[in-house]
């Protein structure tokens, strides 16, 4: 079970005993992981966390443990909103090329809109992951497979339409297309051309064909 889900069952256990719950652990979630987005695991401290949550430490700590516990309920939290939209950006009525298309170039111009500010915020966690966070590292694996089985569905539809080469692995093609999301995300970071990104969604979909 999922630090997150632990931390919603222990909520849920302290309000079968009798004692309101105080706060709504999603709304608590989405605050905790926009500081963590802004911020960085790192040089966020415990009192930004209660500042965002308006919660006091001992609540926190109640519920999740620890700030690297907030933090995994966190990634989880914003993981699950991130997955629902890719899978539905990838299932829309359009032709199977397109809607994979169409779902690149949104990160591609997400990306250029937050230039200068924040890239994506499990890209983030990935790059200032520590080696020996064993549990961070398994967290963000999964959510990176989730996402990569999603795009492997994408191909075999285009695939299966003819708009994609039938001889292209699904499975490497799926984690091709999430470095490539993954790097317009980084790049975005730096890069203000949208023009650019654009183009490397145009390369990205000619090694389909």
């Amino acid at each position: 079970m999922s630090h997150s889900k632990q931390a919603a069952k222990k909520a849920g256990e302290t309000c079968q005993r009798g004692r309101p719950r105080e706060f709504d652990t999603a709304t608590v979630l989405a605050n905790a992981s926009q500081v963590f987005w802004d911020h960085g695991y790192h040089a966020t401290s415990i009192d930004d966390l209660c500042k965002a949550t308006g919660l006091l430490r001992g609540s926190l700590y109640g519920v999740f443990g620890d700030k690297h516990g907030i933090m995994l309920a966190a990634l989880d939290h914003y993981s699950e909103g991130a997955v629902a939209r890719l899978a539905q950006r990838l299932s829309a009525t359009a032709e199977p090329e397109q809607a994979l298309r169409d779902a690149l170039l949104h990160y591609a111009r997400v990306s250029c809109a937050l230039s200068g500010r924040r890239s994506c915020f499990i890209t983030n966690t990935t790059l200032e992951m520590q080696p020996d966070d064993e549990v961070l590292r398994a967290r963000v694996a999964a959510i990176q497979r989730r996402m990569a089985t999603l795009l492997a569905a994408a191909v075999i539809r285009g695939q299966a339409s003819g708009a994609f080469d039938s001889t292209l692995d699904e499975t490497a093609v799926g984690d091709f297309l999430l470095c490539v999301m993954q790097g317009l995300r980084v790049m975005g970071r730096v890069a203000h051309q949208q023009d650019a990104l654009i183009g490397i969604v145009d390369v990205a979909m000619r090694a389909l064909a």
